[in-house]
């Protein structure tokens, strides 16, 4: 039986858990179901529950126990319209990345 972590590359947020309004250099809390691992200090793209972009974080810490992952952020960034749009646009998810690997060539 194994540990059931899940290795994150961004930090995910429903928007009610999203702080209002986001400031550079400012510190919020967070809280996730199941267990995360993080990057410390790390940039990494703030994003709604629909992967719309906000802007760059770091983890600063964060615990997991009880089924839960809670840690701290820190804005370092925040994007224009401009900005949002286009790493939004960008992203590419599990399935669009799953469905390539099922057919790439050797």
């Amino acid at each position: 039986m194994g540990n059931p972590f899940l290795l994150q590359a961004c930090l995910r947020l429903n928007e009610r858990e999203i702080p209002s309004p986001l400031e550079i250099g400012n510190k919020y809390t967070f809280e996730k179901p199941g267990h995360r691992l993080y990057q410390i200090n790390v940039p990494m793209d703030l994003r709604t529950s629909d992967w719309k972009a906000l802007g760059r974080c770091v983890v600063t810490e964060f615990t997991v126990g009880n089924n839960k992952t809670k840690g701290k952020f820190v804005m370092v960034k925040l994007f224009n319209k401009e900005q949002a749009k286009q790493v939004t646009d960008t992203f590419v998810s599990d399935e669009e990345v799953e469905n390539i690997l099922k057919s790439a060539k050797e």
